[in-house]
């Protein structure tokens, strides 16, 4: 039923298609015409124009054909950079660029299993209950297109599978953190280093301290901060009067991230009131969780479907966010599924295509499970 053949071509054709984030269109173009020919109903959002991009979320939609449960499959569209000018090489059972670039298998990968299972699905006239497709776009630089997308638009999904993730698709990630960002610009003086440094309030000085007085790292086995970035200063011999310092905070628990945030806050205004200057605090909740319970139907469709393929689940968690939290926070149960990526964001980047054969037939089960 699946055409491993076909399916390394779709692979191919996507990765030489260039789709650095906001800059989608040519992929939304190949989807479209790809979905469309297989009989489902499409249409293009404009979540594009909230943040300058050139394309929007495809969503394609195809009624069952039988009493069945409605299944959203996910990916996206877009790469990290560099991902323009792509030359894949297949070898030895995998993908790869030519090492110039990266070889955008994150996540034309899933995006192809996606369209070879339809096309399967279409090909053998195997009934199933309705499916919803969507490809997102700018997943890469802040899940935008999710967040963006409309989902009181959607039919009631009864179980969703985000197909972003490297592995097997036997590796289904049940659990992921809920992700707040932190951003704090301390104010200061400025005044002359060298002459009269009394005079001046350094914010650099204010976000040190601030830092020092942090939890960060590893906080515990579901939690962890980060601060990734400060940016200050304009000259060694000015005492600074503005330092911008951003962070993150990230656990499965939800009181645990809010507190985490509050302390890092706390640091921060200490730090500037015992210094004399002020700390001005912006928070941003990123996404919520991936919390699915063992009894889902997100959940034991896969298992079933997985132990028809002659797979093993394992029910895994994970420290990283994906299109599948911000659905999750939509009230969609979704799931993130293996996919065969390795060695993503690098150009050393490349797919197992026994493992993306797997996450294809891997759908074809569940929609078999689905059936009712």
């Amino acid at each position: 039923m699946i055409q491993q053949e076909r399916l390394v071509q779709t692979v191919l054709d996507l990765v030489q298609l260039d789709s650095e984030s906001k800059q989608e269109r040519a992929v939304a173009d190949y989807v479209t015409a790809r979905l469309t020919a297989l009989g489902y109903t499409v249409r293009e959002d404009n979540a594009g124009e909230s943040f300058g991009g050139n394309a929007g979320n495809v969503i394609a939609y195809k009624a069952g054909t039988g009493a069945g449960k409605c299944l959203l499959f996910c990916a996206h569209m877009d790469t990290v950079k560099p991902g323009n000018g792509v030359k894949p090489i297949v070898e030895q059972g995998i993908i790869r660029s030519d090492g110039t670039t990266i070889l955008g298998g994150d996540d034309k990968a899933g995006i192809a299993a996606i369209l070879e299972a339809a096309a399967a699905m279409e090909e053998s006239g195997l009934q199933h209950g309705p499916v919803q497709i969507i490809f997102t776009v700018a997943e890469e630089i802040g899940l935008l297109g999710a967040k963006y997308l409309d989902s009181e638009q959607l039919p009631a999904i009864d179980a969703a599978y985000f197909f972003d993730s490297d592995g097997m698709p036997s590796e289904i990630c049940v659990a992921s953190p809920y992700h707040i960002d932190l951003t704090v610009t301390f104010r200061g003086r400025a005044a002359h280093a060298g002459v009269a440094p009394e005079k001046g309030i350094s914010a650099i000085q204010m976000a040190a301290k601030a830092i020092a007085a942090m939890r960060l790292g590893r906080l515990d086995e579901e939690s962890t901060a980060n601060i990734g970035i400060i940016q200050g200063g304009r000259a060694t011999n000015i005492v600074t009067d503005e330092t911008v310092i951003y962070g993150e905070a990230r656990s499965l628990n939800k009181s645990k991230v809010d507190s985490q945030i509050a302390h890092m806050i706390q640091c921060c205004r200490e730090a500037a009131e015992q210094l004399g200057g002020q700390a001005e605090v912006k928070v941003e909740e990123c996404y919520a969780a991936i919390d699915l319970s063992p009894d889902s139907t997100t959940v034991q469709l896969a298992c079933a479907a997985l132990r028809k393929l002659g797979m093993e689940p394992q029910l895994v968690k994970s420290g990283g966010g994906s299109d599948a939290n911000v659905f999750c926070g939509k009230g969609i149960p979704a799931a993130n599924v293996g996919v065969g990526m390795t060695k993503v964001h690098s150009t050393e980047e490349y797919l197992n295509i026994a493992e993306m054969e797997a996450a294809a037939r891997f759908i074809v089960a569940v929609m078999e499970e689905a059936m009712v």
